[in-house]
């Protein structure tokens, strides 16, 4: 509890979180990621690619994206070492074909937030077919569905825009 002339902040929790029990707010936050997973997977089989690197991540969320994987006939190899350990998912013979070629899909990781530094002048950001996100590279437009210089210490992505807070759907 702080102090009175203690001017530190506490974390700000959104109020459903607050309002729910810790073991329903990690199982929540444990649906997020299998959710956000299983549409980039179900991207990553609509495209051309043979290979998806997925993000560092822990044991646990490693083991999510392993079984998930299975259900598509999916390779995966874990990669990297401890803090950087991530996952590679690859195509293999009996791995299903894509489903609606050409089709762009509209990501979507609901209340998943990402914060970031924007710096004084922005950063631009790119939302990639595969469902990452990164820097926008001029190399990489083919891959992108959209971009945007965002000056907001966060964002999301959902119904395929990078949207900030004060933005409709945020």
């Amino acid at each position: 509890m702080a102090h009175e002339g203690d001017n530190r902040k506490r974390p700000h929790r959104p109020r459903r979180e607050r309002d729910q029990s810790p073991d329903a707010v990690k199982e929540r936050i444990e649906k997020e990621f299998a959710r956000e997973i299983e549409m980039r997977v179900a991207y990553f089989l609509d495209s051309n690619e043979q290979e998806l690197e997925l993000e560092p991540m822990n044991s646990y969320r490693r083991r999510v994206v392993h079984n998930l994987a299975g259900k598509y006939n999916l390779g995966t190899e874990s990669r990297g070492e401890d803090r950087d350990r991530y996952v590679c998912l690859s195509k293999t013979k009996e791995t299903p074909e894509a489903a609606a070629p050409g089709k762009v899909r509209l990501w979507d990781f609901g209340s998943q937030t990402y914060n970031i530094n924007p710096g004084e002048k922005g950063i631009h950001l790119a939302l990639k077919l595969d469902g990452s996100v990164e820097i926008w590279r001029e190399e990489e437009k083919k891959q992108i569905i959209v971009d945007r210089v965002v000056h907001a210490r966060e964002f999301r992505i959902r119904q395929g825009k990078i949207l900030v807070p004060g933005d409709a759907g945020y």
